[in-house]
């Protein structure tokens, strides 16, 4: 199997926010390529980036399509790799399709390790096409698909835990930007910025209220109606209530009634 890398000892990259899913892959790694050293397991796009700011290119990048904090095409878009990447995505077969048409190669979760001797095999053969326009334009061609983010890590007691967006009632600044839990905890993120948070969330879910919100359509208990334009209540107990502009109350009737 190490006939395909140019050294004995090849380097591979891993980036994946889900720990028992970085294990499984490693291990069958290790079964498959006894010699390979894993140079990283990086869980987001933060990391990811300061880490190919720094180091050599690897020999081979496994790359989960979703990230702790946004998708990996963000890291490939501003470094763009000189060497095979082997996606590892649990989506729909669309974007698998997308990506097979320019040489590039996709496992889906759970990995199994029949699957990843396969794509392995193939690599000898497709080597030269990862470097070459092609992985740039089947990368445009996917991104101009929105992929939302299915998990956020937020900072609780000194530690980062994930909360899914199914777990989300919405979120508020104040200063630092918190997260608040659909079960009333409230949690400090790392976004920056509103407008960045807000591009990284489903629209059909998530709604930016005004500056400092954002809420979720299913947390929303009643609307009024009051001169500045809306009063929206919500079951959360910390996030009980937010206030719509006038210029952005149809927005959120629109929103609320399934409009796009």
């Amino acid at each position: 199997m190490s006939s395909y890398f140019q050294t004995d000892r090849p380097k591979i990259l891993i980036l994946e926010d889900e720990p028992l899913v970085a294990d499984g892959l490693c291990k069958h790694i290790r079964d498959l390529i006894p010699n390979a050293e894993i140079l990283e397991i990086l869980s987001s796009v933060k990391r990811a980036l300061h880490w190919f700011e720094k180091s050599a290119t690897p020999d081979l990048i496994f790359a989960d399509i979703q990230l702790s904090d946004g998708i990996s095409f963000d890291v490939f878009k501003q470094f763009e790799p000189a060497c095979p990447v082997i996606f590892t995505t649990a989506f729909d077969h669309y974007a698998i399709r997308a990506f097979e048409v320019n040489s590039v190669d996709f496992l889906l979760k759970p990995i199994e390790k029949s699957e990843l001797k396969n794509a392995l095999e193939k690599l000898p053969k497709r080597r030269e096409s990862f470097a070459l326009p092609d992985f740039r334009s089947a990368l445009e061609k996917l991104t101009s698909g929105k992929i939302y983010l299915e998990r956020l890590l937020v900072n609780h007691q000194n530690s980062l835990i994930p909360v899914g967006t199914d777990e989300i009632a919405g979120f508020q600044k104040s200063e630092l930007i918190f997260l608040i839990h659909r079960d009333g905890r409230r949690f400090v993120t790392d976004f920056q910025t509103m407008e960045e948070l807000e591009n990284k969330l489903d629209p059909a879910i998530f709604f930016r209220a005004n500056r400092q919100s954002i809420i979720r359509i299913d947390e929303i208990k009643q609307i009024k109606t009051t001169y500045k334009g809306l009063e929206v209540f919500l079951k959360n107990p910390i996030l009980s209530m937010v206030e719509i502009s006038r210029e952005r109350s149809p927005l959120l009737k629109k929103w609320v009634l399934g409009g796009k």
